[in-house]
């Protein structure tokens, strides 16, 4: 199904901050979550990642940091010098407020944000800028690059809410000599040109696209930090049906455990075990203060776990659950 996969060389987790700061982080919030995280992290053959998420750009140029993190770099530096390799999220098709008209796509429903201009990807000079921003964050020192949003900024629909069509009726691209899936693919093949050796998590790509482009992809929607019906929606699901696709595309990423207060430590202890043992990435956002001994423990358990090889989990009640319960993992039913 696809001969030749970007895989990770190693197995992939660590931690994200999007679900316990939604955007309000900064380099001294980056630092302190490293810090913490990185204690309970034992391979030492195996880093894990500290990934920033959406929140250090100024809001209209992802090649900018804003005041609360000022110097990407160091704060790269500042995660690597606490043991976890350095990762960053980026939407790489967002323009510049003050970008000439010639480069922007044409507004459509779904994409007529005023504060969200979208990059026209069939324009040489976006592409470009593009390479620039990833390369740029090589040069930061930076180890992975999640791209998120391009599918939503090509075609202005979410994937739930395209139906009977995949975008509004009645307008075009610039360079109208391109299919859908050859716009698509140019854009995916200069992100991974331009990010060199550094790992690529897609978000809110295209699955087969993807397939040979990068070496890790979310393969759902977002889990919560807020309310355990989302991430079990959003996370159990996904994984439940779509973990087949682990190491045949990519790296199969179900999405982060959002540990905190407002979601129920005994269901995200579960979904913690599920993403750890499965042989998927695992990415956990952790509210500090609500770490515990046991929580603490559980986690150390887990990225010893999800850094070694593990074979792929299988769910064994998929036909009769959406939400499948029960799971081979490690060679035992769980």
């Amino acid at each position: 199904m696809c001969d030749r996969p970007m895989l990770p060389k190693q197995p992939v987790y660590g931690i994200n901050d999007w679900y316990v700061a939604y955007g309000n982080n900064s380099a001294k919030s980056i630092k302190e979550q490293t810090a913490a995280m990185s204690e309970l992290v034992t391979s030492t053959n195996n880093k894990a990642f500290s990934v920033i998420d959406d929140g250090w750009q100024v809001a209209d140029d992802f090649s900018r940091a804003n005041d609360k993190f000022s110097d990407m770099k160091q704060v790269a530096d500042d995660i690597k010098k606490l043991g976890m390799k350095a990762g960053l999220w980026t939407r790489p098709l967002i323009a510049k407020k003050s970008e000439s008209l010639t480069l922007l796509a044409p507004k459509i429903a779904g994409r007529a944000n005023t504060d969200e201009i979208i990059l026209d990807p069939t324009i040489p000079e976006n592409l470009a800028r593009v390479k620039h921003n990833i390369s740029l964050y090589k040069q930061w020192g930076y180890d992975l690059v999640k791209h998120d949003y391009s599918t939503y900024d090509i075609f202005g629909k979410w994937g739930f809410r395209m139906t009977d069509t995949f975008t509004q009726l009645g307008w075009k691209f610039n360079d109208q000599s391109k299919t859908n899936a050859e716009i698509i693919n140019t854009l995916y093949q200069t992100i991974k040109d331009s990010a060199g050796k550094m790992s690529v998590i897609g978000c809110n790509t295209i699955s087969h696209l993807s397939a040979g482009m990068f070496d890790i992809n979310r393969i759902g929607d977002d889990t919560s930090g807020k309310e355990w019906a989302r991430t079990k929606k959003m996370g159990v699901n996904t994984l439940g049906f779509r973990l087949p696709q682990h190491q045949t595309f990519y790296a199969a990423d179900g999405d982060c455990v959002g540990l905190t207060k407002d979601v129920p430590w005994e269901k995200n202890k579960q979904w913690m075990q599920l993403l750890a043992e499965s042989g998927s990435p695992l990415f956990i956002s952790a509210q500090l203060d609500f770490l515990g001994t046991e929580q603490k423990n559980a986690i150390k358990l887990a990225f010893a776990q999800a850094a070694t090889v593990q074979p792929t989990g299988e769910p064994l009640d998929w036909l009769t659950n959406q939400w499948p319960s029960k799971w081979k993992l490690n060679n035992r039913v769980v």
